[in-house]
């Protein structure tokens, strides 16, 4: 499909242009993409077992029991017993972690705030904006109604 391989040559430059635009870590806070996706699947859900996080990473559940480890003793996420069944075992964004992505989206803001500031026109501003919007609802209104 010309579509789709337009959008494939597309996202690598799209997305190497944030990069450029300067964004870092917060307070030395230092996440792999896949942590931070993780943190962003589970504020999204507001909690989920070992499994149904790894399905939707894509990960074995060797490799999401590490990753989950690591974001377990760096504070980032927590564990909660589900009742009745106390060996079902629900994962969610800790208050640090919660912290930790507030400031990513104050860093993000402040990223888009610098970029935006930059285009000459306000018409170049609102586009900009508006092609996001459209993004974020063609996406939303395709995604399956159960996303696990």
């Amino acid at each position: 499909m010309k579509e789709a391989k337009k959008l494939a040559e597309l996202t690598p430059k799209i997305m190497n242009a944030f990069h450029d635009l300067g964004r870092h870590h917060p307070s030395g806070a230092k996440l792999s993409m896949r942590q931070y996706q993780t943190l962003i699947i589970l504020k999204a859900s507001g909690s989920l077992t070992l499994s149904q996080l790894c399905k939707k990473l894509n990960l074995a559940p060797s490799t999401g029991t590490e990753l989950v480890n690591r974001m377990i003793t760096a504070g980032y996420i927590q564990k909660e017993h589900e009742q009745p069944d106390q060996r079902q075992v629900l994962l969610s964004v800790s208050p640090k972690g919660l912290e930790l992505m507030e400031k990513r989206k104050e860093e993000t803001t402040d990223m888009f705030s610098k970029f935006l500031s930059k285009l000459s026109s306000d018409e170049d501003r609102k586009n900009f904006v508006s092609c996001f919007e459209q993004i974020w609802n063609l996406l939303r209104s395709h995604q399956p109604k159960n996303s696990e």
